[in-house]
């Protein structure tokens, strides 16, 4: 199940995954999201914590597509997943960035600095 709440005047959409999500689902999430319109601007952050099972499968072409056009949408996402489920936010990721989406994967314990990063990125510090 997939449940979206969105702060459009905000720029901000949460989406939270919870119990069986589908194949189906997950590219109607795309699609949503593509609708929004705002270009380059959304704000998404994914909460995938409560999901049970996920048949991952990569999406068909169109699939591909409908997530091809979301990502036109969006600026910045995160993605907090437990380590199950590390293959659907790498792909995902992947998809995203490659339209120059910034996408960065948390563990749930560090939902908060997600959030917070979401809306202000920073960068790791380096020693120089």
């Amino acid at each position: 199940m997939i449940e979206v709440d969105s702060k459009l005047e905000e720029d901000v959409v949460i989406v939270r995954f919870s119990r069986i999500v589908t194949t189906r689902e997950f590219t109607d999430l795309a699609a949503t999201i593509a609708d929004f319109g705002s270009k380059d601007r959304t704000l998404v952050y994914l909460d995938w914590v409560e999901i049970d099972r996920w048949e991952f499968i990569v999406p068909r072409p169109n699939g591909v597509t409908v997530w091809g056009r979301a990502r036109k949408t969006v600026k910045r996402a995160v993605i907090v997943h437990p380590p199950r489920l590390n293959r659907q936010a790498a792909w995902l990721a992947a998809v995203l960035r490659g339209g120059g989406v910034e996408v960065r994967s948390w563990r749930p314990r560090d939902a908060a600095a997600a959030a917070i990063w979401l809306r202000h990125p920073f960068r790791a510090a380096t020693l120089s």
